[in-house]
């Protein structure tokens, strides 16, 4: 019967621990790897609502995006790109739309939608006139979108964790095996949290056992 354990070598604060730990099994790497799958299908696959359902209440959603890209998005550099793919994704939602949907959009589109709500710019008093006219709705649906792009991302965050965790079984280890201890959070800590920068790229092909 094959060896279903591997010594592993941590090294903590200049001093070598090995330890010998158990391998995941077939079954379980490919169960890992299923559970990966389907979250990434489902993630891709799934539109964040921003909007009650209806005609009505979405394409005051849409239309509002649409008018604030017109007059208040601000780009540089390369932002063109993503201005001209966002009014596609837009013009694709908008379509979408019936009495018993929501208006709603991608993880990619709900991405730049925030971003670009998050920098409102223009030029001048007339514009900040313009600007104040919309500054309800600006400040009532930013808070909607800032809402869904946190579900988004701690959805993003799930995948990435079941990534590793196949990642890991291919390697031959559990991904608890790699993980460093939890540590004793501290009340300033607490009432101090820093933030954290979530992560955007999914890769799709973890690397294979030898």
């Amino acid at each position: 019967m094959a060896d279903e354990t591997q010594k592993l070598t941590i090294v903590k604060d200049g001093v070598e621990e090995t330890k010998e730990i158990k391998k995941p099994t077939p079954e379980e790497i490919e169960q890992y790897k299923n559970e990966f799958e389907t979250a990434v299908k489902a993630f891709q696959e799934k539109r964040w609502d921003l909007s009650e359902k209806g005609a009505f209440a979405s394409n005051d959603v849409a239309l509002f995006i649409q008018d604030f890209m017109k007059r208040f998005a601000f780009w540089t550099k390369n932002g063109w790109m993503g201005m001209i793919k966002m009014n596609e994704e837009l013009q694709k939602a908008m379509k979408l739309v019936t009495d018993e949907t929501c208006f709603s959009l991608d993880y990619q589109a709900l991405e730049f939608c925030a971003y670009m709500l998050a920098s409102p710019g223009s030029v001048g008093l007339d514009a900040a006139i313009e600007f104040e006219k919309i500054a309800e709705k600006y400040a009532k649906y930013g808070v909607v979108i800032g809402q869904r792009i946190e579900e988004a991302r701690a959805d993003l965050k799930n995948v990435q964790y079941l990534q590793e965790k196949y990642a890991a079984s291919e390697q031959g280890f559990y991904i608890a095996d790699l993980e460093p201890k939890m540590e004793a959070v501290t009340e300033d800590e607490l009432a101090n949290p820093e933030s954290e920068t979530e992560g955007k790229v999914i890769v799709m092909n973890p690397t294979p056992r030898e």
